[in-house]
């Protein structure tokens, strides 16, 4: 019977194991935010990285096919809407990440780890390029909102959104319903998200909605 191979010389542990470091629980939180402003740890800011350390669950691997499909003008077999429950630690905030960064980066993104066998199930060609807007509950103040040093200040959710996705030319659709506090629709929404795709995502967003209530803003 042939000798096993011990399981280090099978598989790499990370550095973290291999060079004895203590554990930091902030690398294993995910933080949207974070990510998009370059803040959190490299695992996650780094998208190379951060696919080499993921592992493309079938259910990651169905959302991310049908993010990029639609995301490439397909709109059979995918939705323009994804709402993701899940306990603590589910994977919501994980499954994001993967999301971001695919739409940050395009075509670039088909370099890293799986992202060939999400081409292959999305049935596309190339990863698109689209506007991204990240939207957490737990870090746009309810009061103050986000935003002042030569920008606009956004009050709401809306507002940042269009901010996000389309700088001066996105928010001047929603300006007005920023500052009133009212959720903008239809022809608002569609002239703010402008011509080319769109991916925004929303995390925590019952902490915003709880807090707006407590102040009476809802």
């Amino acid at each position: 019977m042939a000798k096993l191979k011990p399981w280090y010389q099978v598989v790499t542990p990370r550095e973290d194991l291999r060079e004895n470091r203590p554990l930091d629980a902030s690398e294993f939180a995910v933080h949207l935010d974070h990510i998009r402003l370059g803040r959190a740890h490299d695992d996650y800011v780094n998208p190379e990285r951060f696919f080499e350390r993921t592992f493309l669950t079938r259910s990651l691997l169905d959302l991310a096919s049908q993010v990029v499909r639609r995301l490439s003008g397909v709109r059979v077999e995918t939705s323009a809407v994804f709402n993701m429950a899940t306990q603590f630690g589910g994977g919501k905030s994980h499954s994001q990440t993967a999301l971001y960064h695919l739409a940050e980066h395009g075509d670039e993104a088909k370099t890293w780890k799986g992202v060939d066998g999400i081409l292959k199930k999305a049935g596309v060609p190339n990863v698109p390029a689209a506007a991204t807007a990240v939207f957490v509950g737990t870090e746009f103040d309810v009061i103050q909102g986000r935003g002042g040093s030569g920008e606009p200040v956004r009050k709401t959710p809306w507002g940042e959104i269009a901010w996000q996705l389309g700088r001066e030319r996105a928010f001047a659709a929603v300006a007005e319903h920023d500052r009133q506090g009212v959720a903008p629709g239809g022809d608002v929404i569609r002239e703010m998200l402008g011509d080319g795709p769109s991916l925004i995502l929303i995390d925590e967003l019952m902490n915003y909605v709880s807090r707006s209530r407590k102040m009476g803003l809802l």
